[in-house]
């Protein structure tokens, strides 16, 4: 047992959650992601900007004419876009 407290507290230490600012650009993950298409399909879509970070790790997207995005969403569905 303490080998495995030990284990995750060394996995934990090194975890960085990501975190966005207003006016950063993700790709979101596509919606029906490899669940119907084939295996080459697309896995993310975008470019978006964060227009409002709304706490707990969800954010509100606008696209890139300033169209808001209705839904918000979650961190581990966002990455950063790299131009």
């Amino acid at each position: 047992m303490a080998v495995k407290q030990r284990a995750v507290r060394k996995y934990n230490s090194k975890l960085c959650p990501w975190t966005f600012v207003k006016g950063d650009l993700v790709w979101r993950m596509a919606s029906g992601a490899r669940k119907k298409d084939d295996k080459f399909s697309a896995n993310l879509e975008g470019s978006y900007r964060i227009r409002e970070d709304s706490g707990g790790g969800t954010y509100k997207l606008e696209q890139l004419s300033g169209e808001e995005i209705p839904n918000m969403w979650k961190v581990s569905h966002l990455k950063f876009y790299f131009s």
